[in-house]
């Protein structure tokens, strides 16, 4: 049995939950109280537009949810034909031998055909809302249970890929066979490998009263609202990944942890010895070494042993990964340097993929090299690395530039997009201008300025940096624009401004402080400058030209 461990931190006002793999955290799990994911969830939604351009409608999933969700054509329940090809496990005939790996979906009818406007429809959740995008939804329902999944869309029957035997493959068809009622379908998950028939029969069961049950609050819900809720994510931690594998799963609350046990004892009881509570006098995560690994998971650079890194570049849709060999030498010629840089970076990039549920379209850029056999091997080790992980993945083959591209399928937010808000200094690029850059656009700025107005007086306030610049080192400059434009210029560096934001205005004496002033309150960003806006050609009359961060 594998040294696995699974690590739950309970006390606070959120939930966090490592899975360590051989001693190394492998995967994060994050749920705040305030702001549970509803992945799993089932809805009674009303259809509020339908896009045929899109092939897809809006649906309104209810109160609480402030987005509508999106619900693509092909996961309403009677649009594709044969459904069988959705499944992520191996369809299996009668005899229990595993079926075609793809089926071609025999039709497909449009959005326009299936679902109108003020239409309810019954839908579970599969993707969170991600940023600015809703939720995604899907009318072919699932529920999971701990070692069966039910599909009462689907007359089907699959098991998972990674189970082992033929022999077990056509027992637990038997069971599944025997609870399966009409019109629906059972998938066996990896963990019914080797459980007990009376186990496996009890799921399938359970689930089957299960939906029973939500088809009775469906029809108790006026408009359109929350029928099931899935469970949360202690209890699906505990239901999901206690298998094998896992030796132990600690966990810090006296609540949660008695909600684990009862849990186990009545749908696993043969694991009851491993839910564990711990009573260290360290915070948890602490104790396991698990806060520094996620200071470091959010860093860009990720060092490897032999001293080469990772640098991990995160997009809305795609993620770079650039491998570097850098202090690594090798011994004995360049080509297995690389290939020996590629091997180590190849698991460490699959290890980073989990732990920060990166999803979408990810590019890897191993370094070059030259024999076709070392690219097959580092790409056929990259492959294995792969296997844990839950998400599934598509890997192409590594091109003549040493790139990989893949795709990891993406269901919640990333562990960056959890952790880390967007940089309100740089406006989430990444940079800001230079000093000396953000100096220069402020002379051009007083230029314009002394065209267009009437004022005698002109008032620049800037970070403290580029105050300094402008009164000393391009002082020169601002005596040539004094004396051209006949104004007094005044340069005034307030902390409250962002490093390359800056403010002019100008009036027939120096103006009241405003908010960009105050260094212990930043001004409010503008969208917009006001360029040569007049208020008269008195010269009591106030002028004012704002410019953000951006110099636009």
């Amino acid at each position: 049995m594998a040294d696995n461990l699974v690590v739950v931190n309970a006390e606070g006002p959120e939930t966090r939950v490592g899975v360590m793999e051989n001693g190394r955290l492998a995967e994060f799990f994050l749920e705040r109280k305030r702001d549970r994911g509803i992945v799993g969830n089932i809805y009674k939604a009303k259809v509020k537009r339908v896009l045929p351009g899109m092939q897809a409608a809006f649906v309104d999933l209810g109160p609480g949810i402030d987005k509508d969700a999106f619900l693509y054509a092909g996961d309403v329940v009677g649009a594709i034909g044969d459904v069988r090809a959705m499944f992520d496990a191996d369809p299996v005939d009668a005899d229990g031998k595993k079926g075609p790996k793809k089926r071609k979906p025999t039709s497909r009818k449009k959005i326009e055909d299936l679902l109108k406007a003020g239409q309810h429809v019954l839908v579970q959740v599969v993707k969170d809302a991600i940023a600015h995008k809703g939720a995604r939804v899907t009318g072919y329902v699932s529920l999971p249970g701990r070692y069966l999944v039910f599909m009462p869309m689907v007359e089907q029957s699959g098991v998972s890929r990674r189970f082992g035997s033929d022999e077990e493959r056509k027992r637990i068809r038997k069971i599944i066979e025997g609870a399966r009622p009409n019109g629906t379908g059972f998938i066996a998950r990896t963990a019914a490998e080797g459980a007990e028939d009376d186990e496996v029969a009890a799921d399938a069961d359970f689930l089957v009263k299960l939906w029973q049950e939500i088809g009775k609050r469906e029809g108790g819900i006026k408009g359109a609202g929350l029928v099931y809720s899935d469970l949360d994510m202690v209890l699906r931690i505990v239901r999901d990944r206690l298998t094998d594998d896992v030796s132990a799963i600690y966990i810090d609350s006296d609540a949660e942890y008695d909600r684990a046990r009862k849990f186990v004892s009545a749908f696993m009881p043969r694991w009851l010895d491993r839910i564990k509570k711990y009573d260290g006098k360290p915070p948890i995560f602490d104790h396991f070494g698990l806060e520094q690994v996620l200071r470091g998971a959010l860093e860009k650079k990720v060092p490897l042993k032999s001293g080469g890194s990772l640098v991990i570049e995160q997009g809305e849709a795609l993620t770079a990964i650039d491998v570097n060999t850098g202090s690594f030498v090798g011994k004995k010629d360049l080509e297995e340097t690389l290939t020996k840089n590629n091997l180590e970076a190849a698991e460490e990039v699959a290890r980073q993929l989990r732990l920060r549920n990166i999803g979408g379209i990810i590019i890897i850029d191993f370094v070059d090299m030259e024999k076709s056999s070392n690219r097959k091997k580092v790409l056929e080790a990259f492959v294995t690395a792969l296997e844990p992980d839950h998400s599934r993945c598509n890997v192409t083959k590594i091109s003549e530039l040493g790139l990989v591209e893949m795709t990891r399928k993406r269901t919640r937010e990333s562990l960056n997009q959890l952790l880390s808000e967007a940089c309100p200094a740089c406006d989430a690029r990444g940079s800001v201008k230079s000093d000396f850059t953000v100096a220069y656009e402020v002379l051009r700025e007083i230029r314009r300025f002394g065209v267009s107005s009437d004022s005698d007086f002109v008032k620049v306030t800037c970070s403290p940096r580029v105050a300094e610049l402008l009164r000393k080192e391009e002082r020169e400059f601002l005596d040539v624009l004094e004396k051209r434009f006949h104004k007094k210029i005044e340069i005034l560096g307030t902390r409250g401004n962002k490093p390359d934001a800056y403010k002019i205005s100008g009036s027939g004496a120096p103006s009241a402080p405003t908010s960009g002033d105050d260094p212990e309150r930043a001004p409010e960003p503008d969208k917009k400058r006001s360029r040569g806006k007049r208020g008269g050609r008195g010269r009591g009359k106030k002028i004012e030209t704002k410019v953000v961060a951006d110099g636009t």
